[in-house]
């Protein structure tokens, strides 16, 4: 592929969207919607080992709350341990004690330039929540069984990818 030209489509606080033109293997241009969205953590936090923390949260994508991970992005110059560390701050009041990261993954590469990475905590002391954007203000936190999470992963009601991963993970860590 062949990069004829890119044009800026719409700069905005969480995601930027811009139009590459692509020359293909036949010679034709076509467009492609690049969606940019900065670095990001997924972190996961098992209370004991068959359990894992979610919040829960309004989504507006989708028009309802919705049970996930922690996540959120990673500011400039922060590695992915600080910023799991920080959104688990942020958006729970936990104080991490030790973070490692295990893996990263593009969400949607088909689209959108977005790495997460994924992060487990090690150890945490419960705090106060701090730093947290507007609309986090209600966020619900709940421990559920890894079962339950899976049987719900299997009957659709939980289908945030990230949380699928992080289940499927941690399933395979406790054996």
């Amino acid at each position: 592929m062949e990069l004829l030209g890119s044009r800026r489509i719409h700069d905005g606080k969480v995601v930027n969207l811009r139009v590459d033109t692509l020359r293909g293997e036949n010679g034709k241009p076509h467009d492609v919607e690049v969606v940019e969205h900065a670095e990001a953590v997924a972190v996961i936090v098992r209370p004991r080992p068959h359990e894992m923390l979610l919040v829960k949260q309004y989504r507006h994508p989708l028009g309802r709350d919705h049970w996930e991970i922690v996540a959120g992005g990673m500011d400039p110059g922060e590695s992915p341990e600080e910023a799991a560390a920080r959104e688990l701050r942020e958006e729970t009041g936990y104080v991490a004690h030790r973070v490692e990261r295990l893996w990263s993954a593009f969400t949607a590469p088909g689209f959108c330039t977005e790495l997460l990475h994924f992060c487990v905590v090690d150890g945490y002391d419960i705090g106060e929540r701090a730093g947290f954007d507007e609309g986090e203000e209600s966020m619900e936190l709940g421990i559920f069984a890894l079962d339950e999470l899976w049987r719900k992963i299997r009957a659709n009601e939980l289908t945030d990818s990230k949380t699928q991963i992080a289940v499927l993970w941690a399933r395979s860590e406790r054996s």
